[in-house]
């Protein structure tokens, strides 16, 4: 062997050992570590795509996405019959949100490898995060008739079907998952967020318990898990799960939010205000804590600091309907009513059918002396709920202040029916019934009195 040849068979005999340590470093889960060493072995033989290829895989470890896409399209270069090379192309491509890449991709592996399942069944969450719902079924079912107990196939086409708010249907395609694959990642949290969806928090709970008992660290799981738990009511459970996420990650702004909204609840001013500050420290732009700040320092009689942070929420522009409407009628509290109707407006912009935005907005064009106005906004609710008491007592008051005692008996009279034992709704009939009375009864003496004026002008 020649000194040429002999330094070449080092080299490559060097390149060989950086590969194996590096599947010794990954399956360590030491994933930086193995990307050097096989970085150093293809820096000695770049040519070799089925190490571009693991590089690839261990920038998807990583999630360095974009990386990951580059090496595969060095390894495409070189082995361009691969169809592991082309799926793990075509999925990456969907995670960066490059979707028409990734169809083309994904035909391109059809043509070279029409049998290979995983090319149809990747295809599902791209025609899914395109919102093309029928194509991705499509996709299913073509994958179906090559694999028909593919796990990864009913996981991909149940989030398709929970995008189309779909949620029984995406229930029983995840619990196929975790049929076929009990290991599958997340299947119970999925099933778990399903059943919140549907409003059964009683089954979402168990469901989120058997996560965690399965992946106890899972942040993402502990984070909704403690807020449903909120939503439930069940305060110290919920605290647990927020301190369980900062001893984790004590850096993490939401759990030190949603610890705020506890201490909150429970009167704890001085400390919901700690957590809702080191939130907004942690995060700037997290939505929700100058709301509750100004909450908090409502409760406190600290007007000037309750509006600073009520306005710089409502500034941030929040896009989250329930947000908005409670930012709207704290603003409206403390006068800031042109903001509160504001809020309400975006509401309706969000949600064109949201009953509570048309009811709130109602009541701010009352206030500030918009009969007509709040009278159609009224009259709004009442078509998406004809037995809404509110609206009913408000088009009541309104047509009382407008002297229009026929339409403000009508209303009055409705809504004391939904509601025989509203002591105020009661108040409001009796003045409403008194206007009318009297009305009825100076009315015949009005038209005589008219008659003789127009008599006189005629002379």
């Amino acid at each position: 062997m020649n000194e040429e040849n002999f330094a070449n068979f080092n080299e490559w005999s060097d390149a060989e050992q950086r590969i194996e340590q590096a599947h010794d470093l990954y399956d360590r889960g030491r994933w930086q570590e193995a990307l050097r060493a096989l970085q150093a072995a293809i820096d000695i033989n770049p040519n070799n795509s089925n190490w571009l290829f693991n590089k690839g895989l261990t920038l998807d470890t990583l999630e360095r996405y974009h990386e990951a896409i580059e090496a595969y399209q060095q390894a495409y270069g070189l082995n361009p019959n691969d169809p592991e090379i082309l799926n793990c192309l075509g999925v990456d491509y969907t995670r960066v949100g490059h979707y028409q890449e990734a169809l083309e991709t994904f035909e391109r592996l059809e043509k070279i490898a029409p049998h290979f399942e995983p090319g149809y069944c990747n295809r599902i969450i791209t025609y899914s995060e395109m919102g093309e719902h029928e194509k991705a079924e499509e996709m299913f079912y073509l994958a179906q008739q090559l694999k028909s107990k593919c796990p990864l196939c009913y996981y991909n086409i149940g989030n398709s079907l929970f995008a189309r708010k779909l949620y029984d249907r995406a229930i029983w395609c995840w619990q196929q998952t975790r049929e076929l694959d009990a290991e599958h990642p997340q299947i119970e949290y999925r099933i778990a967020q399903a059943y919140w969806a549907k409003n059964d928090t009683v089954r979402a709970r168990e469901y989120f318990l058997q996560e965690l008992r399965r992946n106890p660290g899972d942040v993402e799981v502990l984070l909704d898990t403690g807020i449903l738990l909120l939503e439930r009511n069940e305060l110290d459970s919920a605290l647990e799960k927020f301190h369980r996420i900062l001893e984790l990650e004590p850096e993490h702004a939401p759990a030190h939010h949603y610890l705020g909204e506890i201490h909150l609840y429970r009167g704890k001013f001085s400390q919901a205000l700690e957590s809702f500050h080191q939130a907004l420290k942690l995060n700037p732009n997290i939505q929700g804590s100058h709301y509750r700040l100004g909450e908090c320092y409502w409760k406190l009689g600290q007007m000037a600091n309750a509006r600073e942070h009520l306005l710089e929420e409502w500034n941030r522009s929040p896009n989250q309907p329930d947000i908005l409407l409670d930012l709207g009628c704290l603003l409206d509290r403390i006068g800031q009513r042109q903001e509160a109707m504001k809020c309400f407006e975006r509401v309706l912009d969000l949600e064109p059918d949201d009953e509570r935005a048309y009811q709130n907005l109602s009541l701010c064009y009352y206030q500030s002396g918009l009969l007509e106005q709040g009278i159609d906004l009224s009259l709004s609710v009442l078509d998406f709920n004809e037995d809404n008491v509110a609206a009913l007592q408000n088009l009541a008051f309104a047509h009382l202040l407008l002297k229009d005692y026929d339409e403000a008996r009508y209303y009055v009279k409705k809504a004391c029916t939904l509601a025989p034992g509203d002591r105020p709704l009661k108040q409001l009939r009796r003045s409403v019934y008194c206007r009318w009375l009297v009305h009825a009864v100076l009315k015949p003496g009005r038209t005589i009195l008219q008659k003789i004026s127009r008599a006189a002008e005629d002379r």
